[in-house]
């Protein structure tokens, strides 16, 4: 057998691509599929949280599909450039991307875009669930939601909560306890979550909303303390802190989400198989281990028509509170 030969090489090559598809329990009816390396765009830079989300389950991709995926880096505007250049991709399976629930439900509520949320995308993998937690300074007076309420409505507007910035999760999620519980508190937005937990632990700010891995390490620090974490379940970070449902806020569920989707026009046989052999990677359980360390948890495990209700259910639920809130970029 000579595989000195370029012909032999790329006949192999190819027969190898095919392989590794066709060995993906129900992606065999599209062994032709992919031909060639799969972009994978990213509005947010190299080196980020969303890149080391992405960066081990494209390896684990590839060695399904057989094909190389390349990130395409489009940063910029909170995500929204990557999701903008998405709506107008080749609608051909060799374009996907990695979005957050801000492209869909927060953005196009705050600004103009130049996509329709609901219709420009299909979301074909779920790639988790990033819980937040209500964070306190260690000497305030509450040390739990409900003290925290009781409090705040003793003392209206006396208490600041920091967030992220204007826009952010953080202040979106502040906003909706605010809005299920009647209470007011001052909003101090910050030059991203990080900087909110420095004040914090100065003192500088009563609370912030923040994500629970960012949270962890002020915590460790022992000058501030979670009150409830935000996500219909404990984090996996924080078991022991009980989430906001638990303390008696029945049906606040306000984790931030990140998917992987298409343009809407891409055929179905391309993109089952994509998302097919996403939902492979994610019954590895180091991988899934790996990401939920990294922020993103209950990856994998919800269909298309359950995705897009997500999207719908968020599309109006936030949209009312950031108009309830005057919240504008």
């Amino acid at each position: 057998m000579n595989l000195t030969n370029p012909t032999r090489r790329t006949f192999l090559h190819t027969m190898a691509a095919g392989s590794a598809v066709a060995l993906v329990p129900g992606l065999a009816v599209a062994a032709k599929y992919p031909e060639r390396p799969i972009n994978l765009t990213l509005g947010f830079p190299a080196g980020g949280g969303a890149d080391n989300l992405c960066r081990p389950l494209a390896q684990r991709l590839e060695k399904l599909l057989g094909q190389p995926i390349i990130f395409d880096y489009k940063t910029g505007a909170g995500g929204l450039i990557a999701a903008e250049a998405m709506a107008r991709a080749p609608a051909d399976g060799y374009h996907f991307t990695f979005m957050d629930i801000a492209i869909f439900a927060y953005m196009p509520h705050m600004r103009k875009v130049s996509y329709d949320p609901l219709k420009a995308f299909t979301p074909i993998a779920n790639m988790g669930q990033s819980p937040y937690a209500f964070v306190a300074a260690k000497d305030r007076p509450f040390g739990n939601m409900n003290e925290l309420v009781t409090y705040a409505k003793a003392n209206p507007n006396k208490l600041s909560c920091g967030s992220g910035g204007v826009g952010t999760p953080h202040q979106l999620i502040a906003e909706l306890f605010k809005l299920r519980t009647g209470i007011l508190m001052k909003h101090v937005p910050y030059q991203g979550g990080t900087a909110s937990l420095t004040e914090l632990s100065g003192g500088h700010v009563d609370l912030v909303v923040a994500p629970v891995s960012s949270s962890v390490p002020f915590l460790q620090s022992g000058r501030v303390r979670a009150l409830g974490v935000t996500s219909a379940k404990r984090a996996t970070a924080l078991p022991e802190v009980p989430t906001v449902q638990e303390q008696g806020f029945p049906d606040f569920d306000a984790s931030p989400w990140t998917i992987f989707a298409v343009p809407a026009r891409v055929p179905e046989e391309p993109r089952e198989v994509l998302r097919g052999a996403i939902e492979k990677t994610f019954e590895d359980r180091e991988l899934a281990a790996l990401l939920a360390q990294r922020g993103a948890e209950n990856v994998g495990g919800m269909t298309i028509a359950e995705l897009t209700k997500r999207i719908e259910m968020d599309y109006e639920k936030w949209g009312e509170v950031i108009r309830k809130a005057n919240i504008k970029i």
